[in-house]
Order: C-alpha cells, then structure tokens, then sequence
C-alpha cells in the first residue's frame, strides 16, 4: 500500500509539471512527439492499470527501447483516465517509464484521450464549421443574446463527443471554467452555484434541463481530469457534461462568447467569465457576464422557459 501511495505521488508531479508546458507538434501519424497511441486489452479498477498494445508512437519515444509495436503493456493509470479506457477501445496518451526498487521498471500512463479514427473525423468535420464561422465574424462581434450557438465538438468526461446537437430539446446553461483555477470566487465558486442550480432544478420538478461547462484550459483538462472534477463536486452527470477539446477550438469557442484568457506567470490561468441560458433551438435567451450570476435569477429564467 504504501507502494502505491508514492507511486500516484510521483505521478500527480510528472502530471502536473508535464502539462504545464506548452502543446507540442504533431507527427506524420497524428500525435504529439511525446504521445503513443494504443489499444485497450483489458483494465483492472481495483490495482487502478490498463493493459494495452501501443499501436503508434510520437517521435520522442524511437529511443524508448522498452516500447515495442504491438508489445503487451500494463501501466498505472489515474482513476478518471482509467473510466475513459474502460468505455473507449482506442486512445492516445502520454505514457513515462520509471524504476521502483521493490517491481522495477514501471509505465504510468496520464493525459488520455479517446483516438478512434472514425469519431476523429466526426469530431474534426464539426470543429472546421466552428473555424470558418469564427474566421467569418468581425474582430470586435461576439454572440449575444439572441444569436444561435455555433457549432462545435467536445469531448466530455467520459470521453463521448458532444455536439451542438446537445442542446436540442432542453435549456441548457453554459460558462467556461477550467480545473486548476485557484481562485475560490471564479471557477470553485461558480462550480458550486451550478451544482446547487442542478440540485434546485431537480427538487423543483422542471424538465428538461442540461448544464454544460467548457475547460478554458485544453493543455491540462483532458476527459479524464474533468471526471475526476466532476467527481470531486459530486455533480449529478446525468444532466451535466463538461467539455474540453484541442486549444484551436477552445480558442474558438472563448473569441465567439467573448471570454477573455491571459497566461501570467504567477497563475496558471487569468480569464473573465460568461454564464448563459440556451434554449432548445440553440438560441442564447438570457447571459450574465463575469462571476456575479445569481442561482435564485437562473432558477427563475428556467421556470420562465418551461411556459414558452
């Protein structure tokens, strides 16, 4: 046991440092140099590791001599990514081999994303709509109430792609967070008003309603650190997806809704903050700018939207 506790230690560090860092540059066979990309044999929930077969590899790995093609591989895996491998056959991720005294060589495996080839192209298809309506909107024009939603892709948490499609047939309130922001009054807080929304809209009986938070940091919120996130709320997932995707359609998406990012040195993230209704025809009907939005005024709107 004790084992296990250093090895996640050590683990979370090599995460957090390693995500940090800026996005690397994709290779010919569609990953990032420090990316391998595999298939699911089996996973184990109760010694938290996946047993995989890497199919591909990013550049950084040619002196990786343990890493062989279709080699059986068993790593440790962190308990959100190890949700998205039990549901997604093929994924990619980053994969780091370290020496314990007690079992030797050992694989951690961390920054998971679902890789199928065939939602890849489905998720790429929508997101180049989202660029080319971005591109086609002035410098200074961003959606308002009364304009449509664009359309984008998402990833959520359990590593399912979420389109604009999401948002037919319900109300939905959206705002952009990201999970490593330290600031209790902006995303932790804003977190919680949702959570207790989620809560008030179910106690009330009004049907119907979705919530959807989208990560303002790509780089670090993969599916599975949005599980753990959301986990770590205890929302109710059956009506609340979080959403991340790569940075150009993060990008996107916070230029059209007018959230403002800025990287500092001493944060890992400054951004303003937007929190909208969208009703069933993907129409933005109501929106409150920055981190003052009121969970009784958006009770109120949802209630005022069932009689339209």
């Amino acid at each position: 046991m004790i084992y296990t506790k250093i090895t996640y230690a050590n683990l979370f560090l090599f995460f957090f440092f390693a995500c940090t860092n800026s996005e690397s540059v994709k290779t010919s066979n569609g990953l990032l140099e420090d990316e391998v990309r595999g298939e699911i044999i089996s996973t184990d929930q109760n010694l938290s590791t996946a047993s995989f077969r890497v199919t591909a590899t990013g550049i950084e790995y040619n002196e990786f001599s343990k890493i062989n093609l279709k080699k059986e591989i068993v790593a440790e895996v962190q308990p959100g990514d190890l949700n998205l491998l039990s549901k997604k056959n093929i994924f990619k991720g980053r994969l780091q081999s370290k020496f314990n005294q007690q079992n030797g060589e050992i694989f951690l495996l961390h920054s998971v994303w679902p890789d199928d080839f065939r939602e890849r192209i489905r998720f790429n298809n929508v997101n180049r709509l989202l660029r080319r309506d971005t591109l086609s909107m002035g410098e200074d024009i961003i959606r308002s109430v009364g304009d449509q939603v664009p359309p984008f892709a998402l990833y959520d948490q359990d590593g399912e792609i979420i389109t604009t499609d999401y948002l037919d047939g319900s109300v939905t309130i959206l705002n952009f967070i990201f999970t490593r922001c330290s600031e209790p009054e902006m995303c932790p807080a804003t977190t919680l008003k949702m959570k207790k929304l989620q809560d008030l809209v179910k106690q009330t009986n009004i049907p119907y309603v979705k919530f959807l938070s989208i990560t303002l940091d790509p780089l670090f919120d993969t599916p599975g650190v949005l599980k753990s996130y959301a986990r770590g709320y205890d929302l109710s997932e059956s009506n609340f997806r979080l959403g991340t995707a790569g940075k150009t359609v993060i990008d996107d998406l916070t230029r059209q809704f007018g959230i403002m990012r800025k990287k500092d040195p001493s944060t890992p993230l400054d951004h303003t903050m937007r929190t909208l209704v969208i009703n069933s025809r993907r129409q933005i009907v109501y929106q409150v700018p920055g981190k003052g939005w009121s969970v009784e005024d958006f009770l109120s709107r949802l209630q005022g939207q069932q009689s339209i």
